[in-house]
C-alpha cells in the first residue's frame, strides 16, 4: 500500500493522487550510487519516520511497496512537497537555455554531482528518451538521484519480442544510435548495455530508465554497440531484413566503424516500407498589406507589383551571418533526419487585463490526435484548429465581432476541411471572406459608421501532422520558438506602420507617425473587395513551440524581452503549458496590462522517422 504522507491513508500502488484528502503522491525512484567500500542504503541512513534527505522532504517507501522493474526492486520516495520546486530548477532552466553549459564554471552546477550531469544536459533534446532528473546531492558515503519512475515501462527485451514489426525493430536500432551519439561526451555509452536500462514509452519510444557512465574512461568502441544488437537477435525469432542482419554482424565484428554509415543504412533499409510520399501544399510568403480600420485605404498595389517579402517564416531556413555577403535568408537543412510527430498539447487563456472593463478578446482550440500502428510501423496524426481574434468596437461589440469570427471560422472549417490534408488557399481565403461578412453584414444592418463599427483581428492556425498553414489579419501574431532559431515573429502587423516599412520608409520615420499602430487590415468594417489576409503554410523539422496571441501579450516587445525567463522551458515536455500561459498573463498584466490579454501555446515535439528514410 502507498501511505500518503499528508493524512496517512493507505492507498493502492496505482493511485496518483490520495483518495482521502486528494494530495498529488508524486514517486521519485532513488539512484544510490556508494562511494569504494559503502554499502548500499540501510536503514540507519533513514531517520526515524524514512526520510531520506535532512529537510524530511523524500520519506522512502517500503522495499514491498515498490513495483519489480525487470526482476529489481527500486527505491522508490514519496516526495511530501509535491507543490514545491524542484531544487534543480534553476540551473535546468540555464541548461535548457545554454545547451553547451560548462558545469565546472557553472555556480548552480558547481555543487552539483557529475553522475546529474548527462540529464541535465541532454534533457533539452533527449526528452522523453532521457528520464527527468528532480534532484541530487551528495552524502560523505554516497551520491543520490532522485529521478522518474519509470519501473512500470515496458522493458525494450520485452517489446522486441511482441511486436514482429520489422520497420518498429529499424526504428529502435537506429534511436539506439542517436542515444549512443548523445551519451558519449558524458562516458554513459554503458548505459545501452544494460538490458534493464532500456524501455519503451507509449509510442513505443526507446527511453533509458537511468544513465550509467563510467568515469574517466575511453568512449566505447562501436563494436560494443554491434555485440548488443546481436544479442538482441540472438534472443529469439528476427524479423530484420538479412542486409541489416549482416550489418549488425559485421558491425559486432569491428568490420564497420561508421556510426554515419550504421544511420544509412538503416534508413536505406527502412525505405523498402516506405510507402509513397505526399506532397504538402507549397508555402506561399504571405502578403503583407491589406486595408485598414479607421484609415481605411487600400493597398493592394503592393500585392500587384509583386511585392513579395520573406517573413523568415519558413521553419528550414537560417539567417545569413555578418560576415555573409548580400542579406535576406537562405535555405539550409535543419535536421539531417526527417521527423515525424511523437506528442502534442496545448493550452489556451484570456485576462481582461488591468483598465478594460470587459474582454473583448475570444479563443478556440481543437485538437485531434490519433494513434495508428500496422505493418509500417507506429505514427501520431494530428489535426488541429486554434483560432484567435482580439475584438473592436467598443462596450460589447467587439466582443460580438469576435465570437462571431471565431463561431463563423470554426463552422465553416468543420464543413470544408475534412480532408488528410490542410485546406488550399482559396479555401482558406473564401473561410475569411465567410467570417468578414457575417460582421459586415450586422455593421451594414445597424447602419454604423467609422468607429461604431465592430470589427476584430484574426489569427487562426490550422496543423495537419508536421505541416501548419497560418491565416492573419490584423495585428494579432504568430510566435515560433525552437532552439536553433530562437523565438521568430511569424506573421507582420497590417498597421500603417508597418505598411510604411514595406514600402521603403525607414522604421524609425514609419512609426513617429501618430497613426501608425491603426489597423490596415481587420474582419468587419469592410466588404471582401478590401479583405487580404495573410495566409502562409510552414513545416516543423524540430521541436516547436507555437505561441498565438493578442496586441495585449506582443505589445512593447515582451515576449522578445522576456524569451529567456518565459517562453524557453515551454518547449520542454516536463513544464506544463496551463502553468506557462498563466506565466505569461501575468508577465503581460505586470509590463502591459492596457489590454485585454490572450495566448494559446501549442507544443509538438518530435522524433525521428524511419518510413521517411532517404539515401
Amino acid at each position: 500500500m502507498l501511505i500518503c504522507p499528508f493524512c496517512e491513508f493507505d492507498n493502492t500502488n496505482s493511485q496518483r493522487s490520495c483518495k482521502r484528502c486528494g494530495q498529488p503522491l508524486q514517486r521519485w525512484r532513488v539512484i544510490d550510487i556508494p562511494q569504494a567500500g559503502a554499502a548500499a542504503i540501510a536503514p540507519s541512513d533513514l531517520d526515524l519516520d524514512g526520510y531520506l534527505d535532512c529537510d524530511r522532504r523524500y520519506r522512502l517507501m517500503a522495499p514491498s511497496d515498490s513495483r519489480a522493474s525487470f526482476g529489481t526492486n527500486p527505491l522508490v520516495v514519496i516526495d511530501c512537497q509535491p507543490e514545491a520546486d524542484s531544487p534543480l530548477q534553476a540551473l535546468q532552466v540555464d541548461w535548457l537555455e545554454t545547451p553547451t553549459l560548462n558545469p565546472a564554471e557553472h555556480p548552480l552546477a558547481i555543487p552539483v554531482p557529475p553522475e546529474a550531469y548527462p540529464y541535465l544536459a541532454l534533457q533539452a533534446d533527449y526528452f522523453p528518451s532521457v528520464p527527468e532528473l528532480h534532484h541530487a546531492w551528495q552524502t560523505p558515503h554516497r551520491t543520490l538521484l532522485l529521478i522518474e519512475d519509470r519501473s512500470t515501462w515496458l522493458s525494450l527485451s520485452a517489446g522486441w519480442a511482441v511486436i514482429d514489426d520489422p520497420l518498429q525493430h529499424l526504428q529502435w536500432l537506429f534511436e539506439t544510435t542517436l542515444l549512443w551519439a548523445a551519451l558519449e561526451p558524458w562516458q554513459g555509452q554503458a548505459t545501452l548495455m544494460t538490458p534493464q536500462r532500456l524501455a519503451l514509452n507509449e509510442n513505443n519510444l526507446l527511453c533509458l530508465t537511468q544513465v550509467d557512465q563510467m568515469p574517466n574512461r575511453s568512449a566505447l568502441p562501436l563494436t560494443a554497440l554491434g555485440q548488443m544488437w546481436q544479442s538482441m537477435l540472438d534472443s529469439g525469432p528476427c524479423c530484420l531484413p538479412p542486409q541489416v542482419q549482416s550489418l549488425i554482424s559485421n558491425l559486432a565484428e569491428g568490420l564497420v566503424d561508421d556510426l554515419d554509415q550504421v544511420q544509412t543504412a538503416l534508413g536505406e533499409a527502412a525505405q523498402a516500407y516506405s510507402p509513397p510520399v505526399e506532397v504538402s501544399p507549397p508555402s506561399r510568403p504571405e502578403p503583407d498589406e491589406a486595408t485598414t480600420v479607421s484609415n481605411l485605404e487600400p493597398d493592394i498595389e503592393l500585392s500587384a507589383a509583386g511585392f513579395d517579402p520573406d517573413i523568415d517564416a519558413i521553419f528550414d531556413t537560417q539567417e545569413l551571418s555578418d560576415a555573409d555577403e548580400g542579406s535576406g535568408l537562405i535555405e539550409t537543412p535543419t535536421m539531417v533526419l526527417p521527423m515525424k510527430l511523437a506528442h502534442l498539447d496545448d493550452a489556451g487563456q484570456s485576462h481582461v487585463g488591468q483598465q478594460r472593463h470587459h474582454n473583448e478578446d475570444w479563443f478556440f482550440t481543437q485538437t485531434q490526435l490519433q494513434k495508428v500502428s500496422g505493418p509500417q510501423g507506429t505514427i501520431l496524426r494530428s489535426k488541429g484548429l486554434y483560432i484567435l481574434c482580439d475584438g473592436m468596437g467598443g462596450h460589447a461589440s467587439g466582443e460580438v465581432a469576435s465570437q462571431l469570427a471565431v463561431r463563423t471560422l470554426r463552422d465553416y472549417l468543420t464543413q470544408h476541411w475534412s480532408s488528410d490534408r490542410l485546406p488550399d488557399q482559396s479555401t482558406l481565403a473564401q473561410a475569411v471572406i465567410t467570417a468578414n461578412q457575417t460582421i459586415f453584414d450586422i455593421n451594414q444592418a445597424n447602419a454604423t459608421s467609422g468607429v461604431g463599427r465592430m470589427g476584430t483581428t484574426l489569427i487562426m492556425v490550422l496543423l495537419h501532422n508536421l505541416d501548419i498553414a497560418v491565416v492573419h489579419v490584423g495585428d494579432s501574431r504568430l510566435y515560433s520558438y525552437n532552439k536553433r532559431l530562437g523565438l521568430r515573429q511569424l506573421t507582420l502587423d497590417h498597421e500603417v506602420g508597418q505598411r510604411e516599412i514595406n514600402r521603403g520608409v525607414e522604421p524609425a520615420i514609419a512609426y513617429a507617425r501618430p497613426d501608425a499602430y491603426q489597423l490596415t487590415q481587420a474582419l468587419g468594417p469592410r466588404g471582401k473587395e478590401d479583405l487580404v489576409p495573410g495566409i502562409a503554410y510552414h513545416e516543423l523539422t524540430e521541436d516547436t513551440l507555437l505561441i498565438l496571441c493578442s496586441d495585449g501579450l506582443s505589445d512593447n516587445d515582451l515576449l522578445e524581452r522576456h524569451v529567456d525567463t518565459h517562453v524557453a522551458s515551454l518547449l520542454s515536455s516536463r513544464t506544463n503549458l496551463e502553468s506557462g500561459a498563466t506565466q505569461l498573463i501575468d508577465l503581460a498584466n505586470e509590463k502591459n496590462g492596457h489590454d485585454n490579454i490572450t495566448t494559446i501555446l501549442v507544443r509538438l515535439k518530435l522524433q525521428p522517422d524511419m518510413l521517411s528514410m532517404t539515401n
